[in-house]
C-alpha cells in the first residue's frame, strides 16, 4: 500500500523510519551518526532518506534538523530512552533532569518548533512516541523517564486541544516491551533477562520494531485526519485500557 503519503516530509527523531515505503521523504534525526547513515542508506533503497546528525537537547541540532528537512508535514518523536534503572530514593537530581530533558523537553520543543507552519498549511501530524510506563509503572524503570512519558501523554493531549480544528493533529503510540538495541542495552545494563519480561506479557514474547513501525503510517496519513489526542497501546495485552 504504497504512495499515501506521496509529496509529505517526516522528520523522525530517534531510530527506525516506516513512512519512506508509503512515499514520504524522511529526515532521520539523533545523535548517533553513524547508525543514523546506515538507516538512512537502507531506507534509500525504497524512497527518499536522509540523516541529520545532532544532539537535539540544544537549539542547534534542532534547527539543523528542521532545516534539513525544509518543511516538515510529519513529525515523529521517537528519541529518547534509558539504560539504567533509577528509583526515586537513588535519582539524582542531574538524573532526573536528564530523563526529563530526553523524553519530555526536547519533544515538546520539536513541536514547538514546526507547529506554527502546519497550522499555516492546514495540515500537520504530530505521533509522539511514548510507553507502557506512562500507564503501568514497574520495577527496573528509572523514575524520571516514567515520569517523563506520563507527561508526555498530557502534553499531547493537551496540544491536541490547542490545534482541534486546523487539520493538524497529535497522538500517543506507547509501546509495551520491545527488543530494541537500546533494549539490549539495558539487558546488559542491569542484568534483566528478556524470558523474564517475556513471561509476563500475555502474548508470550517481546514486540518488535517492526510491529510498532508498522503502524506509524496510519497514524499520520491523509487518512487520520479524525484521530486526534489518542494514546494508542500497543503492548502485547500487558496493559488493558
Amino acid at each position: 500500500m504504497t504512495g499515501r503519503l506521496d509529496g509529505r516530509v517526516a522528520v523522525v527523531t530517534g531510530a527506525d523510519a516506516a513512512l519512506v515505503a508509503e512515499g514520504a521523504a524522511v529526515v532521520l534525526g539523533g545523535r548517533d551518526r553513524e547508525r543514523l547513515a546506515a538507516q538512512a542508506a537502507k531506507l534509500s533503497a525504497q524512497g527518499t532518506a536522509t540523516a541529520c546528525a545532532g544532539d537535539l537537547t540544544t537549539p542547534a541540532g534542532r534547527d539543523a534538523l528542521i532545516e534539513a528537512a525544509g518543511r516538515v508535514d510529519i513529525l515523529v518523536n521517537n528519541a529518547g530512552g534509558f539504560v539504567e534503572a533509577v528509583t526515586t530514593a537513588d535519582a539524582s537530581r542531574e538524573d532526573w533532569d536528564r530523563q526529563i530533558e530526553l523524553n519530555l523537553t526536547v519533544p515538546f520543543l520539536m513541536c514547538q518548533a514546526v507547529l506554527d507552519e502546519m497550522v499555516r498549511r492546514g495540515w500537520g501530524r504530530i505521533l509522539n512516541i511514548g510507553s507502557v510506563v506512562a500507564t503501568a509503572p514497574q520495577a527496573g524503570n528509572a523514575i524520571g523517564y516514567v515520569a517523563a512519558k506520563a507527561g508526555l501523554v498530557g502534553f499531547t493531549r493537551q496540544l491536541a486541544v490547542e490545534v482541534a480544528g486546523t487539520g493538524v493533529t497529535a497522538n500517543v503510540l506507547n509501546p509495551g516491551t520491545v527488543r530494541t538495541e537500546h533494549l539490549l542495552d539495558y539487558f546488559a545494563a542491569s542484568g534483566a533477562a528478556e524470558r523474564d519480561l517475556a513471561a509476563n506479557i500475555p502474548v508470550g514474547r517481546l514486540g518488535t520494531p517492526e510491529e510498532i513501525a508498522s503502524l506509524v503510517p496510519a497514524l499520520v496519513g491523509e487518512g487520520g485526519g479524525f484521530l486526534t489526542g489518542a494514546v494508542i497501546d500497543v503492548n502485547g495485552g500487558a496493559v488493558h485500557a
